[in-house]
């Protein structure tokens, strides 16, 4: 627990920063009143707009990802995760310097450079790999990494929403939570220099060359033993994430919930996330992995389909609790059966390129999903259900 505790601290805190500004976005675009896009822009353009805002934080972690992953093989995981911890600073700073003077443009760069050096993630997993000495302890220590950025989760948006609300407090506005966000990377780049030992010894013989670089995400897809897992890990990450991104602007459409009450309703679903890994080790002894993630993928777009069923707001105190239970699977085990099939040699690039395909899951729900949904509210919530069916089959051929 002294060797992970830092690890779950980063994550912790990253996720904590990333998830403050979960439910500012959604008003921001949607509403005119707030007037960060000009008034006049239609509907349809703002919902485009918030979608591609979306999809530039997963676009810039999709590109980092892999490569942060092949370096912290090389380099070893501290010096790696130090660097991107501090780097990441400036991004959150353009962010909240872009709400401030109402910049959008500011605004969606500012949004790419936090997720392309936002490497701590990737890192983590890899170091909790390195840790772990067989399967059940790597699900047991997985399920602590779901389950405190899940907790994550749950105070981001809850203090997002509040941050950004002048009416609690005069000075806060939507840039505040970005301040905070900056504020808590530096915390984490205390946290690793202070207490983070190295994991993984540097190996000299790995190339780093632009070309190896620029092939790294190609490598891990080519890997053979991971093909099958990694394309149903994509439909999964697509299931996941055409909700995910997509379930505060159905909200805001179709009941006019304020900033304040997103924040309350993301930090709800957060829970079940937060409590599902305490059932991890009980799905272990029932399923192998493999069956744990077709089993979780097929009840997750399942429940899906009886959020949309019901037409008040408060069914959310029911439908939510499914949705978070198979998230928490959705995201632990896909993880857990990469690293689970990949070598030793291989963790930092087989876990990067698996980050990689989860973030590129994400923005590519974001990119369409705004014009989807400018067709019709609930459209990405139903390709959510089909894509947890697709996941669930994906995995039918492979080998256990």
């Amino acid at each position: 627990m002294r060797r992970i505790f830092p690890l779950l601290t980063v994550l912790f805190l990253g996720y904590l920063g990333f998830s403050l500004a979960i439910p500012l976005f959604p008003p921001l675009f949607l509403n005119p009143e707030v007037a960060f896009l000009p008034s006049d822009m239609s509907s349809e353009m703002r919902r485009i707009l918030l979608g591609l805002l979306f999809a530039m934080y997963p676009i810039g972690q999709f590109i980092g990802a892999p490569l942060l992953g092949r370096w912290s093989d090389k380099y070893g995981r501290r010096p790696v995760i130090l660097i991107s911890l501090i780097v990441v600073i400036p991004a959150y700073l353009g962010s909240a310097f872009s709400l401030l003077y109402s910049l959008p443009v500011l605004l969606f760069v500012s949004r790419f450079f936090s997720g392309l050096l936002e490497g701590n993630i990737v890192i983590a997993q890899a170091a909790i790999a390195d840790i772990s000495e067989d399967s059940r302890e790597k699900t047991k220590n997985f399920g602590w990494m779901v389950s405190l950025s899940s907790s994550a989760f749950f105070i981001g948006p809850l203090i997002g929403g509040k941050l950004a609300d002048a009416k609690i407090v005069s000075w806060f506005h939507y840039d505040t939570p970005f301040w905070c966000a900056a504020g808590l990377s530096l915390i984490g780049f205390a946290v690793v220099a202070l207490l983070f030992r190295e994991t993984h010894d540097p190996d000299p013989e790995i190339e780093l060359s632009f070309k190896t670089l620029s092939q790294t995400f190609i490598k891990g897809i080519k890997y053979r033993p991971l093909r099958a897992i990694f394309t149903a890990n994509f439909f999964i990450f697509l299931s996941i994430f055409f909700f995910l991104n997509f379930f505060s602007a159905y909200l805001v459409n179709a009941y006019h919930f304020s900033i304040s009450l997103l924040g309350e309703v993301n930090a709800y679903l957060a829970i079940p996330v937060i409590l599902g890994p305490l059932l991890f080790g009980l799905f272990t002894k029932i399923w192998t992995t493999k069956k744990s993630i077709q089993i979780g993928s097929l009840l997750l777009g399942v429940s899906f389909i009886i959020f949309l069923l019901p037409h008040s707001p408060w069914a959310l105190l029911f439908t939510l609790i499914p949705i978070g239970l198979f998230m928490a699977m959705g995201f632990a085990f896909p993880a857990i059966y990469v690293s689970d099939k990949a070598s030793k040699r291989f963790q930092g690039v087989a876990l990067g390129t698996n980050q990689s395909i989860q973030v590129f899951a994400e923005a590519f729900t974001a990119l369409i999903g705004g014009f989807l949904m400018a067709l019709y509210n609930s459209l990405p919530i139903y390709l959510a259900a089909l894509c947890g069916l697709l996941g669930a089959l994906a995995l039918i051929k492979q080998k256990e």
